[in-house]
């Protein structure tokens, strides 16, 4: 498979150590979840035939989305249609991919709420975001600017949120956006 040829495994002394059986087993599962997804976004969106798409890109890409369990998998199928689609190949760079890794899932939330098209309506003027956020997804404050400052050091915001309440989303933020928005 070439899936397995790709990736390879994870050191044979930590796998027998931490229940190699089990990732292994979860491994397969999220690649064929990945697949199933992937394909449904392509048919949703009408993808017409494939990208070449670069092994630099779709290894670590594929890699990376295989070994996520949380909420983040729908981002990831929609990167890889994306990456997969003529139409879209160059919005898949390695720097976003990078990016995706290193998101929450709370992360990518509010990130799609603020770098998307339709603009963040919860702030008024001189009002603060991360209240705003936290009233929109009914969390705690502390948890929305936790996100805010981590979007922040990943370059995905504009200005810090401790010195200025209503961060703009960057260049990077929106094209990661763009490439897993339908």
């Amino acid at each position: 498979m070439y899936l397995d040829r790709t990736l390879g495994c994870v050191p044979e002394n930590l796998i027998g150590y931490f229940g190699g059986d089990w990732l292994a087993e979860q491994r397969t599962r999220n690649a064929e979840r990945l697949r199933a997804d992937t394909d449904a976004i392509r048919q949703r969106r009408g993808t017409k035939g494939k990208a070449d798409v670069s092994p630099s890109i779709a290894i670590p890409l594929i890699q990376a989305a295989i070994d996520e369990g949380r909420e983040l998998k729908e981002m990831w199928a929609r990167l890889l249609a994306a990456a997969l689609d003529p139409a879209r190949t160059d919005l898949v760079r390695l720097s976003l991919i990078d990016l995706l890794k290193q998101l929450e899932p709370l992360d990518a939330i509010i990130l799609q709420q603020l770098a998307g098209t339709t603009p963040f309506p919860g702030v008024q003027r001189g009002g603060d975001l991360a209240d705003a956020l936290a009233a929109r997804f009914q969390i705690a404050r502390d948890e929305s600017f936790v996100s805010l400052e981590h979007l922040f050091e990943l370059g995905c915001l504009a200005q810090s949120p401790n010195n200025h309440p209503s961060s703009q989303a960057t260049a990077k933020a929106r094209l990661l956006v763009r490439a897993v928005t339908d």
